[in-house]
């Protein structure tokens, strides 16, 4: 979720209502109701059948009451999730993104050259040495005469990120046989997979829709037409190192950085939409890599000695969420101070931090781990 919708403060439709503020309240109205009618005080004890009905009501009253709280919630960009999300979001014109199947090119080479064209059908599919993932063509092609292969632009029949990351030569098995066709290959990498969008994305597409009203030109309309791009969008930071040049630089979700293809992808969509000015030149690139080193060594209080296992558990995990804070927003500077803060906060007494340093990234670098060394320096006194 983005800075700007993270920040906006909380609000409550019940006033922080809890069960006990109900329970107590329903006590004090049936003995004041009691003494009215009855003319008698009555004070309710915890194990009386009356104070248990009342109690069980409570717990009805309370649920009522979330219900209340979640339907007014689910009108706010904050809170709103799922279906709900997708219903207020389309007020402004946004829809969700589906998943996409990922697509690579695979070259088809005949076993020895032929006097005639050989086809190769629409629909031919190819897969891994394992048959766990499988690739079809996406238009019907033809070897020509005198040639021995042609490459045919493929898709994965299975959408979502399952198809991405199979290296060049993979697919390598012609599941549908073409005759006289010997092999196949994919050329590059499996790219362009992604799952259907994540409420925490088209949110920030939501917050970033009004920049969509205007030919992109403002920062914000950049943003937003490449996240409209690719739906898989970590961070995107936008710069313009000179007039009418504008560097788009992002990132996959969790800091991933994006491979060549689906970068081109995005940059040749937002170019071919129809939104930029005609006098800007657009590129889409991943950002730079700033390498640095987690070397540390951490003491557990001694009144800690029996929980010293999930002690040192929680800070292995601590340093992996410092590891992916430090990579989930292009720009952001190495800061050691935030791995501390992590670390104390996992029940740690004291932490050295040797690397990293803090650092200074850059406006279109992100930090990427080199080395990772964390070492339990033993007990202490608290």
């Amino acid at each position: 979720m983005i800075d700007e919708i993270a920040r906006l403060p909380d609000i409550s439709f019940i006033d922080g209502i809890t069960l006990d503020t109900i329970k107590a309240r329903m006590v004090a109205d049936y003995e004041e109701k009691f003494q009215e009618v009855n003319g008698t005080a009555v004070t309710l004890k915890e194990g009386e059948p009356v104070t248990l009905m009342l109690y069980a009501c409570a717990v009805q009253f309370m649920q009522m009451y979330e219900n209340l709280d979640k339907a007014g919630k689910m009108n706010f960009l904050k809170y709103s999730y799922g279906d709900f999300l997708d219903n207020m979001v389309a007020i402004k014109g946004v829809e969700r993104q589906e998943s996409a199947a990922a697509y690579c090119t695979v070259r088809f080479t005949l076993s020895a050259l032929r006097a005639s064209v050989i086809s190769i059908p629409l629909g031919t599919r190819v897969t891994t040495q394992r048959a766990d993932i499988y690739f079809e063509t996406t238009e019907y092609a033809e070897v020509p005469i005198g040639s021995y292969s042609v490459d045919v632009p493929c898709k994965c029949q299975t959408e979502g990120t399952a198809g991405n990351g199979l290296e060049p030569g993979a697919l390598s098995v012609m599941v549908d046989p073409v005759a006289y066709v010997g092999s196949c290959e994919n050329l590059g990498t499996t790219v362009g997979g992604t799952d259907r969008e994540s409420d925490e994305t088209l949110k920030d597409r939501a917050y970033l829709v009004p920049a969509n009203y205007s030919v992109a030109g403002p920062e914000a309309a950049y943003e937003y037409w490449t996240k409209t791009a690719y739906s898989d969008i970590g961070d995107v930071r936008v710069t313009s190192p000179s007039a009418c040049v504008v560097d788009i630089r992002v990132i996959g979700t969790g800091g991933v950085l994006l491979s060549e293809e689906v970068c081109q992808a995005i940059e040749d969509y937002i170019v071919n939409a129809n939104v930029i000015p005609l006098t800007d030149s657009v590129s889409v690139s991943s950002p730079g890599t700033v390498s640095y080193d987690v070397t540390m060594t951490y003491y557990i209080n001694r009144s800690d000695v029996t929980s010293v296992s999930s002690i040192q558990a929680a800070v292995n995990a601590a340093v992996d969420e410092y590891v992916r804070w430090q990579s989930e927003r292009i720009g952001r500077d190495i800061e050691p101070g935030k791995l501390i803060e992590l670390v104390m906060a996992a029940g740690a007494k004291r932490v050295a931090v040797t690397y990293p340093a803090h650092t200074v990234v850059g406006s279109v670098n992100i930090p990427v781990l080199d080395e990772k060394t964390i070492t339990y320096g033993g007990l202490e006194d608290d």
